[in-house]
């Protein structure tokens, strides 16, 4: 039987994995649209072709994020320990950058994140979790 933590996690990660996919998407439109506006306002088109670049690049660089994240939700779904330390580096990353924006900017948003991000971290490194994905 899956533990509800595992579960929640699981489902936490899609989500991730999905809110990457739609900024993903929209920053390759964003792009589309700002080079296609570009060409018609002037008639540079080195400018046009950088940002068509940029857009692209961090475009397809978040979804290929969103296809890690949906790929480590089905390792956590499927309770495999590989996904278990990706989800333990993406976490760690993830609590870096929240520190970060904590001390910058502290408010609510960013206190929560960061308690959550604590939390799964200190939940994947139970001894009875570690032992459970390691077993399946």
């Amino acid at each position: 039987m899956r533990p509800l933590g595992v579960t929640a996690i699981a489902i936490l990660t899609w989500i991730r994995g999905a809110l990457y996919a739609l900024a993903g998407l929209a920053i390759l439109g964003i792009g589309h649209l700002s080079a296609r506006t570009m060409a018609a306002v002037t008639s540079e088109t080195s400018l046009q072709s950088v940002v068509a670049g940029l857009g692209k690049v961090l475009g397809i660089g978040a979804l290929l994020v969103a296809v890690a994240y949906v790929l480590v939700g089905v390792g956590l779904w499927g309770l495999n320990n590989w996904a278990r330390v990706l989800t333990l580096f993406f976490v760690g990353l993830a609590l870096l950058l929240g520190m970060i924006g904590l001390v910058r900017h502290p408010n609510a948003w960013h206190l929560v994140r960061t308690l959550v991000e604590v939390a799964i971290l200190v939940y994947l490194m139970l001894p009875d979790v570690k032992r459970l994905l390691r077993a399946a």
